[in-house]
């Protein structure tokens, strides 16, 4: 996973835009929001019981020691403590579809301890789908699959409690921030393209190291 990169008086007059015009796209604006808004919350309606969003909208990931299969999370022991003979698998639930990811955008899982960051994985459209609104992570000692973060991780944790905490998120590029371009006889103004991090999920775990 992979950032942001005195304006001269003669700048061209802006063309007159008739009221009618305005309201018009205001029009179309707050018709497109609603659709939005309506899309949105259908999304939600169908996502799993077991997703809770978080206080900055994005979802909660639950934990098990047994591969958590969606739409049997009943069938796993769902908890947030382990120690270091456990196998450890996520389910994590974002508040809506993944999307899809265009140009160099590209998915993301982070893995914390104790506060600091340690790893992030990389992820594309292949491997969560755009229509998909939850991912299975295998997190730790897993037995019918290779884990997703190596064993150095675990290994060099010393002895005792640490919270481990994931994050699954996406870059986006936006529209943000203005430049001033010289384009020779005249300058311009330009919006820049930014890349922002967009969360999707996030939720903490105790690990105990023997």
């Amino acid at each position: 996973m992979k950032s942001l990169r005195s304006l001269k008086s003669h700048l061209s007059v802006t063309p007159r835009i008739s009221l009618r015009r305005i309201m018009d796209g205001a029009a179309s604006v707050f018709a497109a929001a609603a659709v939005t808004l309506l899309m949105s919350g259908m999304a939600t309606a169908q996502a799993s019981k077991y997703l809770k969003l978080n206080k900055d909208g994005s979802g909660n990931i639950v934990f098990a020691t047994t591969n958590i299969k969606k739409g049997e999370e009943s069938k796993a022991a769902l908890k947030t403590t382990f120690t270091d003979g456990d196998s450890i698998y996520a389910r994590a639930y974002f508040p809506g579809k993944m999307g899809q990811l265009q140009g160099e955008e590209e998915g993301f899982i982070d893995l914390w301890v104790d506060g600091e960051h340690q790893k992030r994985l990389a992820f594309t459209n292949k491997d969560v789908p755009a229509d998909r609104d939850q991912t299975l992570i295998y997190v730790y000692n897993t037995k019918d699959y290779s884990p997703d973060f190596k064993a150095d991780i675990w290994n060099e944790l010393s002895a005792g409690e640490h919270k481990i905490k994931l994050v699954v998120g996406k870059t986006k590029f936006m529209r943000e921030g203005i430049s001033v371009q010289d384009q020779g006889d005249r300058y311009a103004l330009k919006k820049d393209d930014v890349h922002k991090a967009v969360y999707l999920s996030d939720s903490s775990f105790t690990f105990t190291k023997k």
